[in-house]
């Protein structure tokens, strides 16, 4: 295999000149068991279960075969309350890139976009970078992208890549990967779920994953204090004349009335009202004047929420996107309803 281009080989590549791999499973293993070479495992920004489960077994497969490797993530707390029992004893995930990142190589996990990186290019100081993802609109901005549109989420591409290498699939490993399998297929439930989800589900169990733990600590773990946020976001939501679209605003004074900021879940809640076709949740989030929003749809058939966020600078899949959007709440519900509806009436 030629040696990818680094950093400088990626900003021309930035501006056209110079084309970048997409490889396969094979090749990103080759590069990943590369004897004496260096690693950085990283996500996005808000990385959900997917984000945090793929970082996790990647990282600790490749150190089990002996390979250098830093977790590093743009988030200050990068792991959602959730997901924090998956964390070992002395494993941590650091705020920044290490020092010597010119040296390593970064490897970006269930990040379709750049942008949801560090907010300052500085990933782009990394000797090589490598893009492994299921996102369709993932436009392959690594010096080696993986790209698997058809995967029903990252664990499973990355399940791919460890048995190109070779690496075993120990316990320690499976457990993040089925968390962030189990997560975002909606527990094998979104439209998007194929047969080999359940093919590598299977892989993953007999690996050791106890599933019935898991899913006790994952869905059955609820706060009232959440449960609270939920009942306020379902109280307050906004549906559209024709029954058809609901969308619930959470401000920083919803926050600090219920004493929590725990959205997770909320959204699938609206999704699953009877006769709803989209879902959105806008969150106050971040910078002051700052605006998280989650639109969510059946799926296949129904309107594709990624063409809607892609309008705002973010991106996703058909049946579930995302976009931070300087937009006010008076202004953005409006707006997303008229995208929503120009949707329905084009299909």
């Amino acid at each position: 295999m030629s040696s990818p281009p680094g950093a400088a080989g990626r900003a021309s590549a930035a501006l056209g000149a110079e084309p970048r791999a997409t490889v396969g499973a094979a090749e990103i293993a080759a590069a990943l068991a590369e004897p004496g070479a260096r690693f950085v495992v990283t996500s996005h920004h808000n990385p959900d279960g997917d984000a945090i489960g793929s970082m996790l077994g990647l990282a600790r497969a490749m150190r089990a075969a002996g390979q250098d490797v830093i977790l590093a993530h743009p988030d200050p707390d990068p792991v959602p309350e959730d997901f924090t029992f998956l964390l070992a004893p002395d494993e941590s995930i650091a705020p920044e890139l290490p020092d010597d990142v010119g040296e390593r190589t970064l490897i970006a996990l269930d990040c379709a976009s750049e942008r949801r990186l560090w907010a300052e290019p500085v990933h782009r100081k990394a000797g090589r970078l490598v893009n492994i993802d299921h996102h369709q609109d993932n436009p392959g901005y690594g010096d080696l992208n993986l790209i698997q549109p058809l995967a029903s989420r990252t664990a499973e591409v990355v399940v791919d890549v460890l048995a190109a290498a070779g690496w075993p699939l120990t316990r320690a490993v499976a457990e993040p990967l089925y968390v962030g399998l189990v997560t975002d297929t909606g527990r094998f439930a979104y439209s998007n779920t194929r047969p080999k989800a359940h093919r590598v589900a299977a892989e993953l169990l007999d690996a050791g994953v106890d599933v019935a733990g898991l899913s006790r600590r994952l869905y059955e773990n609820h706060t009232l204090l959440r449960l609270r946020l939920l009942g306020r976001a379902l109280e307050a939501a906004w549906v559209s004349e024709d029954g058809r679209i609901m969308i619930a605003v959470l401000t920083r004074r919803d926050f600090a009335a219920i004493g929590e900021d725990d959205t997770e879940g909320i959204v699938e809640v609206l999704r699953g009202v009877r006769g709803i076709e989209v879902a959105g949740l806008v969150t106050e989030a971040g910078p002051e004047g700052s605006f998280r929003v989650s639109l969510r749809s059946p799926g296949d058939g129904g309107v594709d929420v990624s063409r809607i966020a892609h309008l705002e600078g973010g991106g996703g899949h058909k049946a579930a996107a995302g976009f931070t959007t300087s937009r006010p709440p008076a202004e953005l519900v409006p707006w997303i309803e008229r995208r929503v509806q120009e949707a329905l009436g084009a299909r």
